[in-house]
């Protein structure tokens, strides 16, 4: 029996690296002190997301197929309710606050269905579906919703998608998109009071668009993974100082 899990590796790279910057951020805030701490739950959390970012397969599947779509059907509700299961104590908690992100999972599927998969807006709401696992993350440990988390860990990672767009178009249009996407993080980033630090790595995508080498989609890949690591690292050491709501 072949399981359809989701082998996209950048896509479980960004879930994973959300997922640490919401409990490095959540962890600073010393939750013992509010009677709250690191347990169980999260553990749940964290693995009822993954249950449901691997129903994307067997959806997509279900919608491509014109033939044997019932085992699709099957992983994907298997996928969904394992998923809802595990997050029950996230939702008995906090599904009033984080419900309107639901339009999210909403579009992406109406993309899905509209066969646009592999379309700029449908990578971006798919980009931020995977970095809702910050602030989730982020709730189950400090029982706060932080919006500012969501943007500044969604825009990062957002930046990621432009420059692979780049890489592979090659033209000025996208490049000069890369470079104005920083610039505008970086007076996002500003007005939020975020740290403007922590978008340090993001110097290297305005150097890789006009310095266009060439480069192998693994290697930047691995890039993008080694920015990813230093952007959560610098997020845990200024979000107190300069991030915290």
């Amino acid at each position: 029996m072949k399981i359809p899990i989701v082998k996209e590796y950048g896509s479980w790279a960004v879930f994973i690296l959300s997922c640490s910057a919401g409990i490095v951020t959540g962890l600073s805030t010393r939750p013992r002190q509010t009677g709250r701490e690191f347990s169980l739950e999260i553990l749940l959390t964290i693995l009822g997301l993954i249950f449901l970012i691997n129903s994307k397969n067997p959806f997509s599947s279900f919608l491509r197929a014109k033939q044997q779509r019932k085992e699709s059907l099957l992983w994907f509700i298997f996928f969904s309710l394992g998923g809802l299961i595990l997050l029950a104590p996230f939702l008995a908690e906090g599904i009033k606050k984080f419900l309107f992100f639901s339009l999210l999972i909403l579009s992406y599927m109406i993309l899905l269905l509209r066969g646009k998969e592999h379309y700029l807006i449908t990578e971006l709401n798919g980009f931020a579906l995977l970095t809702l696992s910050a602030p989730i993350s982020y709730f189950m440990i400090t029982g706060e919703m932080s919006l500012k988390l969501y943007l500044c860990v969604f825009i990062f990672f957002a930046a990621g998608v432009f420059k692979v767009k780049a890489r592979i178009k090659k033209n000025l249009v996208y490049r000069f998109i890369m470079i104005f996407y920083c610039a505008v993080s970086l007076v996002l980033f500003r007005y939020l009071n975020i740290s403007v630090f922590v978008l340090l790595p993001l110097i290297e995508n305005i150097v890789s668009v006009i310095w266009m080498r060439e480069e192998k989609l693994r290697t930047t890949g691995n890039i993008e993974l080694i920015k990813g690591v230093i952007f959560t690292t610098l997020l845990g050491f200024f979000w107190h100082s300069g991030g915290r709501e």
